[in-house]
């Protein structure tokens, strides 16, 4: 049996927490779609400039790196399970997931953000969610996409598993091959966004962020067949990062460049320069992270104590009930006098405490811990 991977559940654990923080942050001034806001964002502000800042940074990687490890167990469990008990996995683990937050803890998270003051939580349940009038994927739009990733994955495998046997060994990409990679990743970015501008797609689906989100998860399979992270060369994580490093400030400045301060904003898709600089700004952010993130934890975090197993077996709960607790701290806070600053800063680290704990108990709970 193959060693526990303790940095990936750990990084996990950190891309949870991100996540939560992530959506509090719109909650409080960042640009961005979210259930309940509690900032007016009529007028720019700085710190709503620099929290969008931060949340850019944080969409160019923290998904598709949650789709590389992913990617990265599939291989495996592939192997061990055999297709029909893998897929019925999958869909157990996460259709079940999907279908609940679709049908019951969305609408109840909307219900919360928008008509806890105008009706009963009763006659809301009774009229709006077991009728399914108010449908919503929410953050579970990843187990959707995720659901269709594995599935072409197990086909791909079922149909092509002799060619893929024969395989020839791969070495860790080159620093070119990611370059080119890179471009063509962003390429790709901005002609879908022509289609489908980020914030848009059908079932709740970014199509305009899924050039990344393909290529990692396919990235993590590749990494698991080939071992690619026993062998990362750390100069080029470190040439990575650096590139990352020095590529973040190229976003806000070419917007201000091209009138965003003066609300001429067209970065989500579209035949313009904002939406050409933003698609080809993210996959450089997005590899340097990714590989300094995935050698660091490597290094730094490949054991765990009791606590941190328990916490990296309930990360997938917090990613789902995340959004309810939020909403509901958001809500609390709403009446109070404090900055938007303050309350993020209370708030964020709070639902985080909360979701993990609550979660470390929903694990525990038979039945519900052979899905979550």
């Amino acid at each position: 049996m193959s060693r526990r991977m303790y940095d990936l559940d750990n990084l996990r654990v950190a891309l949870t927490a991100l996540v939560i923080f992530f959506h509090t942050t719109i909650a409080y001034g960042a640009a961005g779609s979210w259930y309940l806001e509690d900032v007016d964002k009529s007028e720019l502000t700085v710190p709503m400039i620099l929290l969008t800042i931060f949340t850019a940074v944080c969409q160019s990687f923290f998904m598709g790196l949650f789709f590389f490890i992913s990617g990265f167990f599939t291989p495996d469990s592939l192997s061990r399970k055999g297709t029909a008990k893998f897929l019925i996995d999958r869909f157990i683990r996460l259709g079940l997931p999907m279908l609940f937050y679709l049908l019951f803890l969305g609408p109840t998270t909307t219900y919360v953000a928008y008509y806890r003051h105008e009706e009963s939580y009763y006659h809301f349940f009774t009229t709006t969610i077991l009728r399914a009038r108010m449908p919503n994927f929410g953050p579970l739009w990843f187990a959707e996409a995720l659901l269709y990733f594995v599935v072409l994955y197990a086909a791909y495998q079922l149909l092509l598993s002799k060619k893929a046997a024969g395989a020839q060994p791969r070495p860790f990409p080159s620093h070119r091959k990611l370059w080119i990679t890179a471009i063509i990743c962003g390429l790709i970015a901005f002609l879908v966004r022509l289609i489908y501008p980020t914030g848009t797609g059908p079932w709740e689906l970014q199509l305009g962020y899924f050039p990344l989100y393909i290529l990692l998860f396919v990235m993590g399979t590749t990494a698991k067949r080939q071992g690619w992270l026993e062998q990362m060369p750390s100069t080029l994580v470190r040439r990575w990062r650096r590139i990352a490093y020095w590529t973040i400030p190229v976003l806000p400045i070419g917007l201000i460049l091209t009138g965003a301060l003066e609300d001429d904003i067209e970065f989500a898709g579209g035949f313009n320069i904002q939406a050409f600089l933003y698609a080809m700004w993210e996959p450089f952010v997005c590899f340097g992270i990714c590989l300094a993130l995935l050698a660091w934890f490597r290094a730094r975090w490949s054991s765990a104590s009791s606590l941190f197993r328990g916490l990296g077996r309930s990360a997938y709960t917090a990613y789902v009930i995340h959004p309810i607790i939020v909403v509901s701290f958001t809500a609390l806070f709403m009446g109070s006098s404090l900055a938007p600053i303050i309350k993020l800063f209370i708030v964020g680290p709070l639902s985080i405490v909360i979701c993990f704990a609550i979660s470390l108990v929903i694990v525990r709970i038979p039945y519900v811990n052979k899905v979550l």
